[in-house]
C-alpha cells in the first residue's frame, strides 16, 4: 500500500514537472516571438527613417533644380535693377543738361533784354553823330550844340552801362564777322581787304553784333588803274 502511494506521488511529481516544462517552453517561445516582433518593428522604422538611394538622388535633383530656378530669378532682378538704375541715370543726365539750358537761356535773356531798344536808339544815335560832324567847327563857339554834344556824352555812357560797344572798323582787315562791305575800291600803299571807309558804324551788344558796320573795302591795284591814276596826277600838275 505504501509501494502504490510512492508510485502515485512520483507521477504526480513527473505530470507536475513536466507541466512546469510546457509552460517554461511555452513562455520562450512567446518572449522570443515577442522580441522578434519588436525587432522588425525596429527595423521597419529605421528603414523607413533612413531614406533610399534612389529617394535621396531624387531629393538632390529637386534641390538643384530649385537652386538653378532661385538663381535665375535673382539674375533676372539684378539685370532689371541694373536696366532701371541705366534709365534712373540717363534721365539725371537729361535733367541736369536740362536745368543748364534753362540757365543759360535765362541768363541771355537777361543780358540781351534791352536788344531792342538799343536797336531802336541806333538811328537816333547815327543822326547825332552827323550833327556832331557837320557842326564841328562851330561846336566851340556855340553853346547849343555844346549841350548836344553833352546829351550824347551821356546817352552813350548809359548804353556803354548796358553793354553796348562800337566796332572798330576803320583801317581794320576786313571780317564779314563784324563788317559788311558796301563797296571795293582800288588804294595805294594800302593792304588788299582793308577797311578804309566807314558809311555806318557797327555795334556789339556785350559780345553780340547788333549791326554790322557798313565799310568800303580796299582791292588790289593793278596796272590800268595805276596808270590813270597816275595820268590824272600829271594832268592836275600841268593844269
Amino acid at each position: 500500500m505504501e509501494d502504490k502511494e510512492k508510485v502515485n506521488q512520483t507521477e504526480q511529481n513527473n505530470l507536475s514537472s513536466n507541466n512546469e516544462s510546457d509552460i517554461n517552453q511555452e513562455e520562450k517561445t512567446n518572449q522570443e516571438n515577442l522580441e522578434l516582433n519588436q525587432t522588425e518593428e525596429i527595423n521597419k522604422e529605421i528603414s523607413e527613417q533612413v531614406p533610399s538611394d534612389e529617394t535621396t538622388e531624387k531629393k538632390g535633383d529637386e534641390e538643384v533644380n530649385e537652386m538653378e530656378k532661385l538663381q535665375n530669378e535673382i539674375n533676372q532682378l539684378r539685370d532689371e535693377v541694373n536696366q532701371w538704375k541705366d534709365k534712373f541715370l540717363r534721365k539725371m543726365a537729361e535733367f541736369d543738361n536740362y536745368k543748364k539750358r534753362v540757365e543759360q537761356d535765362q541768363i541771355q535773356l537777361i543780358k540781351y533784354a534791352n536788344e531792342k531798344l538799343i536797336k531802336d536808339l541806333l538811328p537816333i544815335i547815327d543822326d547825332f553823330e552827323r550833327t556832331l560832324t557837320f557842326s564841328k567847327e562851330e561846336l566851340k563857339n556855340n553853346t547849343i550844340l555844346q549841350g548836344v554834344e553833352m546829351v550824347y556824352n551821356k546817352l552813350m555812357k548809359v548804353l556803354s552801362d548796358y553793354g553796348l560797344k562800337k566796332i572798330d572798323a576803320l583801317n581794320q582787315p576786313f571780317d564779314f564777322n563784324y563788317h559788311e562791305a558796301l563797296l571795293q575800291v582800288p588804294k595805294e600803299n594800302v593792304e588788299p581787304m582793308t577797311v578804309v571807309e566807314e558809311v555806318e558804324k557797327g555795334y556789339l551788344l556785350h559780345d553780340k553784333v547788333i549791326r554790322h558796320s557798313k565799310v568800303i573795302v580796299s582791292s588790289e591795284m593793278n596796272i590800268e588803274s595805276a596808270s590813270s591814276e597816275n595820268q590824272n596826277n600829271n594832268n592836275e600838275e600841268v593844269k
